[in-house]
């Protein structure tokens, strides 16, 4: 990581409408403002697909990892080598929102994280890398606490994907 500087971090600090009516704040949300407060990186928070993202750097690469929002093309076009994006399903199986739910309502034995090239439509960039993350036979019980275990369980996977994937992108410049 240390060849990487990060030099700005968006994320949603609320929960998505669909796990959450009222939007409370993210339970993982103080994690990232802890995180880059201790990395001396600026973090700015986007809860609205009308937001502006303001002031974007241009970089080596643009990164994003479970974006509810297309990112505009003239952001795209601020990354000089590459830019992805991390889904937490199978692509384009799994396309758009809620990728653990539908993997799981379709009884699939694996979660598949998917490294992409970011296009206009969400989640339709070709497939750069993939990580499977098996399921555990877990017995039945109430299926949403289950999708945030899931959820849990391979957010520490999200590095690894993004550092192959860099990799990848790295070896094809």
């Amino acid at each position: 990581m240390d060849q990487f500087k990060f030099l700005k971090i968006y994320t949603h600090k609320l929960n998505p409408k669909s796990q959450d009516l009222n939007r409370k704040i993210r339970d993982d949300y103080v994690l990232f403002v802890n995180e880059c407060k201790k990395l001396s990186i600026p973090l700015v928070t986007i809860d609205s697909k009308d937001a502006n993202i303001l002031d974007c750097p241009e970089s080596d690469y643009i990164i994003e990892v479970s974006w509810r929002y297309i990112i505009p093309s003239e952001i795209v076009k601020k990354s000089k080598i590459g830019t992805f994006g991390v889904h937490r399903g199978k692509l384009p199986n799994y396309a758009g929102p809620e990728p653990i739910k539908q993997a799981l309502e379709n009884n699939e034995k694996e979660i598949i994280l998917s490294a992409h090239y970011l296009e206009p439509k969400i989640d339709s960039g070709d497939v750069i890398s993939m990580i499977k993350y098996n399921l555990k036979n877990i017995p039945p019980k109430d299926f949403e606490k289950q999708i945030q275990e899931i959820r849990d369980e391979i957010t520490p996977l999200f590095s690894k994907i993004v550092l192959d994937t860099l990799e990848i992108l790295n070896d094809k410049k």
